[in-house]
């Protein structure tokens, strides 16, 4: 798998529905053109075989974290995601699961504004960090943290590396095996209100790289859900946990 089947899909691919009515749709090619400066940004810090970004997601999977972990898996580096879904609490909100973590060695970490002092960063050598809203154009940290918003929008949109499915993805201590295609990627519409479950992550990571619609919906409820993904066609399935 890589880029190359995005690349050239047309019309919205990815759904990007946050809090407070926050919105983005991303085509194929703007996917795979942020990839590309994904590519560009982690490529500065080592990007290869010996690199590991830990995104622990606190928030639910983002759509610039999902473009950062696809940067770093076809670019042959490792993937460690800390929270492997989301728990639903008795008042119907939501919170990540506490799962073993495969943090040996050096790596770098990924995490939205608020949470760059999150103790299990630490030792990271770089923590890059990014601000949620989907328009925002810079990110307000100090010097010790990367500004992901501003950072990456100088990197250009292709890369002269050969991307390709050679990195591995660890969903806390677990190995997945996300670089086989599936059966029925592509097809229908997947939706997410939190974050994938282990066992979901290779048909994801497929279904996006080939051009299938995803809804990213963090702090949005149900109905509105509902409504977006009838107004976009047939429903494949489900992402992460839901609350009914």
């Amino acid at each position: 798998m890589d880029l190359s089947i995005i690349s050239r899909t047309g019309g919205p691919v990815l759904f990007w529905r946050g809090p407070d009515y926050d919105q983005l749709d991303l085509t194929g090619p703007v996917v795979a053109n942020w990839v590309n400066k994904g590519v560009g940004l982690f490529g500065d810090y080592g990007l290869g075989p010996d690199f590991t970004l830990f995104v622990p997601m606190p928030a639910g999977l983002h759509w610039r974290e999902l473009v950062a972990i696809l940067s770093v898996l076809l670019a042959d580096g490792r993937v460690v995601l800390g929270a492997g879904a989301q728990e639903p609490h008795s008042d119907g909100s939501t919170a990540a699961r506490d799962i073993p973590i495969a943090l040996d060695g050096d790596f770098h970490a990924l995490v939205p504004l608020g949470h760059e002092d999150d103790e299990r960063l630490a030792a990271a050598e770089e923590v890059f960090v990014y601000n949620p809203p989907a328009l925002a154009l810079s990110t307000p940290v100090d010097e010790d943290f990367i500004d992901v918003n501003s950072a990456i929008r100088a990197y250009p949109d292709v890369t002269p590396r050969r991307l390709q499915s050679t990195g591995s993805l660890m969903v806390g201590d677990e190995e997945i095996p996300w670089a086989e295609p599936t059966d029925g990627s592509g097809s229908g519409i997947l939706m997410a209100n939190s974050t994938p479950q282990p066992h979901e992550w290779a048909a994801f990571l497929d279904h996006v790289l080939r051009g299938g619609e995803s809804v990213l919906a963090n702090g949005m409820d149900e109905a509105r859900i509902a409504d977006l993904a009838s107004s976009l066609g047939e429903v494949r399935g489900r992402l992460g946990s839901w609350t009914k």
